[in-house]
């Protein structure tokens, strides 16, 4: 398990949201939220990993938010501006996420 912070990028006084990922590949994630974001506005992400000394910080810039019946909206963002050490820390989570086949 590992956790998903977002918070509007430069706004160090603007407090990290949690956010319930509903995707994630090597290039960005989905994630519902209880505020709507501006398509086009950057965001700071951070993801927590229990195995992970450090939290994972990384920009993104919002490609898609919509409102959801339940007062929360769905988000997809894409990752933006990575070094090739968070890429492949990235790389590594997806891979472990991944779906294993069934053994008969």
């Amino acid at each position: 398990s590992f956790e998903i912070m977002c918070r509007r990028a430069g706004t160090l006084s603007e407090s990290w949201r949690r956010v319930a990922v509903t995707d994630f590949s090597a290039g960005g994630l989905g994630f519902d939220a209880e505020e709507l974001f501006e398509e086009g506005e950057p965001l700071d992400i951070q993801i927590r990993l229990p195995s992970a000394r450090a939290s994972l910080l990384l920009r993104a810039r919002v490609v898609r938010c919509r409102p959801l019946p339940s007062n929360a909206c769905r988000c997809a963002v894409e990752f933006i501006e990575m070094t090739s050490d968070q890429q492949t820390e990235i790389d590594e989570l997806v891979r472990f996420l991944r779906p294993r086949p069934e053994s008969s």
